[in-house]
């Protein structure tokens, strides 16, 4: 049995060599690896010294590899990312390297000496692996349309959930968030899916449908989006829309506890002052403007206005401004007159509604002591309720991990004030996920998520009854408050609708909405064929959604302000639960095949149940204390009138069955094959199950041999294609059943009497028992390309989608019934598009950049809707948009304007497109016609050109689908500082401006814009107007208010910044200054008592460490860190830990125990290499050169069954030297790819001595052999160097014998003749290495 003792100190201090004896890798000069693309050449030793420093944005990078191109000459570099290259030739291009970052060119000038070199993590070269539904892929390997969103932007941008950071981050989709603190937050993927629900599945930790309010964005580890129907039809049911697949932090084995914080403060503020609103005496003066135009130009009509009088009959008068406008229109001296005295008038003040009086805005800040400029403003609605919220976040999380758990929990607090005062929005979240480690084939775990919601205020409703509406629905002159104190509003006449902004927000700050959202999995993992080297992951989770709603809210009197008010106040409180569970089992299974065929696949079935829960709601009326929430419980109120309500929710479940296969072949030729059946009980027995297959292909064109030519600029270039198809069940739970209920208008006189009637039942809900799944097929095409060494990298995509049996409300006569109607399958609908994305970064200098661009276009048409005619919607504007076969979903359908009637001529003779006279709007007899009523209004196109315009002139006048959408993100950094910001960008979409229907039309009494005022056609004053004359309410004409039309759809085109943030990183060097070792890093690197220091220091002394790094290892390891000499440099804790991890593994490989036998040497290390990301590589490195597994001489057995002997070993990569193969007796350099693929190294033969003979006359054929001459010399010559750089430390340690484990090999015949060769062959220069050579034996 091996002594456990022996590696690791051996690792320890191969390890320690790279740190204690720096200087000595620093002066290097040719201690250098070639490239493909440059071979070898001799240069002139004849040059300058650079001094290289290679870092990252977190500090030096230890093992950089650092080469003069075209040449030998370079270096690695140490511990503090310091390189030193000698003799560097003028006009020199130094080439750096490392594995996970983007390799870097860097000019040198002429006379420069020193440089700093930043590299840049590239996630293509580590083969990202992506989460794609119930398994991984590498993102190299995708075939399907999967954007990868990078994380840590999600952290700099300051939003309430993570939907609101993916605007303008991944082409194709497009994100809106709601205008308030909660506001409810649209996702679409490629456009809108379905006229049935376009929401994308959201899926965390494996758990389907969570809420995007509930997941914190700072737990968030990955997030893939998954675009098409080959990467989503393995969720089958629920992808059509597209997949959001999430997945939070975990933690790492053999970690220590790391602890962190983020957190940041700031301000929300509007980005505009409101609708641009006529002022208080601006709008008075409007309306004796419209009263003289009516006058004028309407044939003498007046008109008389509540509050500011007439111009009189003869139209010579002024408007004034009321003292009172309730009573309406008083003057200061009437109300004097009726009431006898101001205070007289105040002291009959009455909250009824009826002595709800109230001075004009004007005269009560005046009262009030305001300037009189203040005063004729009167009041600014928008003004009054806005305000710079603040906003704060905390984020704390631990993470850490040991042989047999790991661990990671986050704490987030997140508070946002809105824009509108007291609304506010706060999140408590608890994050925990653990993983234990049973044995090496069997682990246990668990996700959960928990957030509690609190909010009040406006949360970013829409329509007009939210708080941004009723600052344009109350007029300016009316004041804030009545002269009794209460609120001013619409009891004022003409003075708005309903109650005033500062009212809404006042009486809403105590309502409260609190909100649950929990959900956590268990789940557990084994792996059968561990013991035997198979892949197989055999995988069951169960999880559990739940959801809780808690509100309370005071409806308080309001009929002293709104003349729709209530004289009564109302409390309800409301509250409910719903609970889903999902039992997922999956199996996973890989593997490489000759190391040409890579197998992966996945089976698995899922088990759904959704909508478990019920709800209940009381109130009452009549709370003598609505101002005090303390009172709010529902026994205060009165009981006279009770109003109570519950339900429980629609149950429905879903069972699936799925299947994918991923297959590769060296890489090039890629495909996967998924299918998925699901069965859902939302449809009828007959129809309910559904199968949804897909499959794509990708070809990594770049690896062919006709494209050798383009690899000095090009990476990778991938070509794929798929197609699938996936479903939509998003229709009500008993969409397909017959429902019954009870109510008034179930009646029944059972004894045939009219006066005694009972309650019966009756159907609520008429069901279609023949509906099936909606369904969509898509083909996508694309590319992903790298280029320039990994600075450019784009994604492309086209695709096409059709839905087909789309489920739509039943458009069913009257014959019917009353009884709610089903969701059948009527429609059809394609959607074509392309995404783009496009991303550069690069540096000049010490200023690197980046910049990313994204985009997407796509065309949405509708093939069927199950009639001509088509399906209108509107809000206070009917049948503004229509579902109409052929054209867009949702498209603005009305009259199209044609400008304005400027003269009684043009009413009278204007034409159509066939040349006919066309009769306005509202005419349908020519002899009926007064053209004077018409000069200045719309004029509408009479699209059927039958000389009229009715209802049948409608088309369609705008589209909401925009032509192109996407995002642009950029970044600069310089010396530690970094500022980036990103932007989104929508155009050509329409808007249809709903404001205008009040603010330019007055409608609901509501306030007039500016816009209006001043862009009102007017025959002298304004020719050119675009909008009709104004006339006062009385002249506006029903088309330019109530009538759909295209004055109101304008560009919704827009380019938005979204962030903007200035960050620095504080230098690596200040943070370690003052590093201590905690209990928990003594712990880790702590050896045990056995592993004394005096036992392995030969061990050490036999590798050649000097006198520093010994210390520093006695000091650190061995003894407390705080006799650490401070002369002495301190290598980072993390490296220790690094090495003892990697030390303690190769024991366990290498020896015996009651698991598994020994592995050897050459299979623990090949193991290391095959999970290298988990280790430091620098170790690794240092491990595999002290243990020289495959020393010239050896005997080798390969996977295929043969022999064969290493003919010169590769220090640089051990896994790859020269072999001769005994079967064919040739010769294979296997550190060329195309060689080493052929021949797979397995084991060390097992002879006495790892060693053969060879006879004098074959080694003179391999000597004279120049291309072996060259290989050997090579690896020789970087052997030599290192075995010069030991025994020059090692001269100045003690003398003492070393004690050794194992005999030190002889040494190869072969390594000696190529060595003493060396000096007499120059290497050739090779650009290609043949699979196979001549034979020779």
């Amino acid at each position: 049995m091996r002594n456990v003792v022996s590696w690791k100190p051996l690792v320890l201090g191969a390890s320690f060599l790279l740190y204690g004896a720096g200087t000595a890798f620093a002066t290097e000069t040719d201690h250098l690896y070639p490239t493909p693309s440059t071979g070898f050449m001799s240069v002139q030793q004849d040059g300058r010294q650079i001094n290289c420093h290679i870092v990252d944005k977190s500090g030096p990078i230890v093992g950089a590899n650092v080469v003069v191109k075209g040449t030998t000459i370079g270096n690695i570099s140490d511990m503090d990312g310091r390189a030193i290259i000698e003799n560097v030739p003028a006009n020199a291009i130094l080439v750096v390297s490392y594995i996970g970052y983007v390799t870097q060119e860097v000019t040198l000038k002429s006379n420069q000496t020193n440089i700093k070199i930043t590299l840049v993590e590239d996630s293509q070269a580590l083969d990202e692996v992506v989460v794609t539904g119930y398994s991984t892929q590498a993102k190299k390997d995708i075939t399907g349309s999967v954007a990868v969103v990078a994380t840590d932007e999600l952290k700099e941008t300051p939003v309430s959930n993570f939907a609101e950071a993916l605007q303008g981050k991944a082409a194709g989709v497009f994100v809106q968030a709601g205008g308030g603190p909660l506001g409810e937050t649209t996702i679409r993927i490629r456009g809108v899916g379905s006229v049935n629900g376009s929401d994308p599945l959201i899926i965390v930790d494996g758990v389907q449908g969570v809420d995007i309010d509930a997941v914190n964005a700072n737990d968030i580890e990955s997030m893939q989006i998954l675009k098409d129907a080959a990467a989503s039809a393995i969720y089958g049911a629920k992808g059509a829309n597209g997949v959001i697949v999430i997945t939070t932090k975990q933690g790492k084995k053999n970690d220590r506890v790391q602890v962190s914080y983020n957190g940041y403060f700031g301000v929300a503020k509007m980005a505009n002052d409101g609708y641009g609103l006529l002022n208080a005496w601006e709008a008075m003066e409007f309306q004796e403007e419209g009263q003289r135009n009516l006058f004028n130009y309407r044939g003498g009509q007046t008109v008389n206005h509540a509050q500011f009088g007439s111009i009189g009959k003869d139209g010579t008068g002024h408007l004034t401004m009321p003292y009172a406008i309730k009573p309406a229109g008083y003057s200061k001296e009437q109300i004097i007159s009726q009431y006898g005295s101001i205070a007289a008038w105040e002291a009959s003040y009455k909250d009824n509604g009826e002595n709800t009086w109230s001075r004009s805005a004007y005269y009560q800040m005046l009262e009030d002591g305001y300037s009189e400029e203040e005063a004729r403003a009167g009041t600014n609605w928008y003004d009054e309720v806005v305000q710079t919220g603040k906003v704060q976040d905390h984020q704390i999380s631990i993470t850490g991990g040991g042989e047999k758990a790991t661990y990671s929990v986050g704490l987030g607090y997140m508070n946002r004030e809105g824009t509108i005062k007291e609304s506010w929005f706060r999140r408590y979240s608890l994050r925990a996920n653990t993983n234990f480690f049973v044995n090496k084939w069997f682990n246990i775990g668990q996700n959960t998520n928990i957030a509690v919601i609190e909010n009040s205020g406006e949360r970013g409703r829409q329509g007009d009854d939210n708080t941004f509406g009723k600052t344009f629905s109350i007029q300016p002159w009316v004041p804030i408050y009545t002269v009794g104190g209460d609120y001013s509003g619409s009891q004022n006449a003409e003075g708005g609708r309903a109650e005033s902004a500062p009212m809404s927000v006042d009486y809403g700050k105590d309502n409260r909405r609190r909100f649950l959202r929990a959900q956590s999995a268990i789940y557990a993992e084994i792996m059968p064929l561990e013991s035997l080297g198979e892949n197989l992951k055999i995988r069951t989770q169960f999880s559990a959604r739940l959801g809780g709603a808690w509100d309370f809210w005071m409806n308080k009197r309001t009929i002293m302000t709104n003349k729709e008010g209530r004289n009564n106040n109302e409390f309800y409180e409301q509250a409910n639960y719903w609970l889903d569970y999902q039992w997922t089992n999956t199996a996973t299974y890989s593997k490489t095949i000759n190391d040409d065929h890579t197998i992966n696949a996945v089976i698995g079935t899922e088990a759904l149940r959704e909508g478990l829960g019920r709800w209940i709601q009381a109130g009452r009326i009549n709370y003598p204390f609505e101002d005090d929430p303390n009172t709010w419980v529902i026994n205060n109120g009165a009981s006279s009138d009770l109003r109570n309500s519950g339900n429980q929710n629609a149950v429905s479940t879903m069972f699936g069955m799925f299947a994918r296969a991923d297959y590769a072949y060296q890489g090039k030729y890629l495909a996967t094959v998924t299918v998925r059946r699901d069965a859902s009980s939302r449809f009828s027995e007959k129809n309910r199950w559904g199968t949804f297959p897909s499959i794509s292909l990708g070809w990594r064109m770049s690896d062919e041999k006709f494209m050798e030519k383009s690899r000095t600029w090009l990476d990778d270039l991938k070509i794929r294609a798929g197609y699938g198809t996936t479903g939509n069940s998003n229709i009500d739970s008993y969409n397909w059943a017959f429902q019954y209920g009870t109510g008034n208008r179930y009646l029944y006189s059972i004894n045939g009497s009219d006066t005694e009637v009972y309650q019966g039942f009756g159907v609520t809900n008429l069901g279609d028992i023949e509906a099936k799944w909606e369904t969509s097929k898509m083909f996508n095409a694309g590319f992903d390309i790298t280029a320039f060494n990994q600075r450019l990298t784009a994604n492309f995509d086209y695709y096409i989608k059709k839905t087909s049996d789309m489920l739509i409300d039943a458009n069913w006569s009257a014959l019917a019934g009353a009884a709610d109607k089903p969701k059948v399958n009527i429609g059809d609908m394609t959607n074509k598009g392309v995404d783009l994305n496009i991303t550069w970064n690069d540096k000049i200098g010490e200023v690197g950049y980046s910049v990313g661009v994204n985009l997407s276009h796509y065309k949405n048409r509708l093939d069927e809707i199950g009639t001509d005619a088509g399906i209108f919607t509107g809000t206070r504007i009917s049948n503004m948009n229509v579902l109409m076969k052929g054209h867009a979903i949702g498209e603005f359908h009305g009259y199209q304007l044609d400008g304005i009637y400027k003269s009684e001529e043009e009413v009278r003779n204007y034409k159509n497109d066939a040349g006919g006279t066309v009769l306005p709007y509202g005419t349908s007899d020519a002899s009926t016609l007064n053209a004077a009523n018409y000069v200045g209004q719309f004029k509408v196109k009479d699209v059927n050109n039958d000389g009229k315009i009715d209802a049948s002139d409608r088309t369609f006048i705008g589209n909401p689908h925009p032509d192109l959408t996407g995002g642009i993100n950029l970044g600069v950094n310089w010396k530690g500082f970094d500022l980036s910001t990103y932007m989104y960008f929508s155009v050509g979409n329409d808007l249809f401006a709903m404001y205008k229907y009040y603010t330019h039309y007055g409608s609901l009494q509501s306030a007039y814009s500016k816009d209006r005022r001043d862009n009102s056609w007017h025959p002298v004053t304004n020719p050119d107007g675009i909008y009709p004359m104004w006339a006062t309410a009385n002249g506006e004409s029903t088309i330019a208010a109530n009538e759909s039309n295209s004055g109101y759809i304008e560009d919704g085109s827009f380019l938005r910044m979204q962030t903007l943030t200035l960050g620095y990183t504080l230098p690596k060097s200040i943070l370690d200054k003052n590093e201590d070792l905690s209990a928990s890093d003594r712990d880790l690197i702590q050896l045990k008592s056995e592993h004394g220091y005096e036992i392995i220091r030969p061990h050490f002394a036999e590798l050649g460490l000097n006198d520093t790094s010994l210390e520093i290892i006695q000091n650190i390891i061995f003894e407390d860190h705080a006799t650490i000499s401070p002369r002495l440099p301190k290598p980072p804790v993390q490296l220790l830990i690094d090495i003892l991890k990697a030390a303690d593994k190769f024991d366990r490989l290498t020896a015996m125990n009651i698991n598994h036998a020994p592995m050897s040497e050459l299979a623990a290390m090949t193991f290391f290499y095959s999970h290298i990301s988990e280790y430091n590589r620098s170790v690794i490195t240092a491990l595999a050169d002290s243990i020289q597994i495959l020393p010239t001489g050896a005997c080798l057995d390969f996977a295929n069954g043969e022999k064969g002997l290493v003919l010169a070993d590769n220090p640089a990569d051990f896994l790859h030297p020269m072999i001769l193969n005994f079967k064919d007796n040739q010769i294979y350099d296997l550190s060329n790819p195309e060689t080493s693929d052929q021949l797979q190294i397995v084991d060390i033969m097992k002879t006495m001595d790892n060693r053969i003979a060879i006879d004098s006359d074959t080694l003179k054929q391999f000597v004279a052999d120049p291309y072996i001459k060259a290989t050997a010399d090579r690896f020789r010559a970087q052997k030599e160097k290192i075995n010069q750089r030991r025994n020059a430390a090692s001269a100045v340690l003690p003398t003492k014998q070393p004690v050794m484990d194992k005999p030190v090999p002889p040494a190869s015949p072969v390594s000696a003749v190529s060595i003493a060769a060396r000096n007499e062959v120059t290497p050739p220069v090779k650009k290609q290495r043949p699979a196979k050579r001549k034979k020779l034996i």
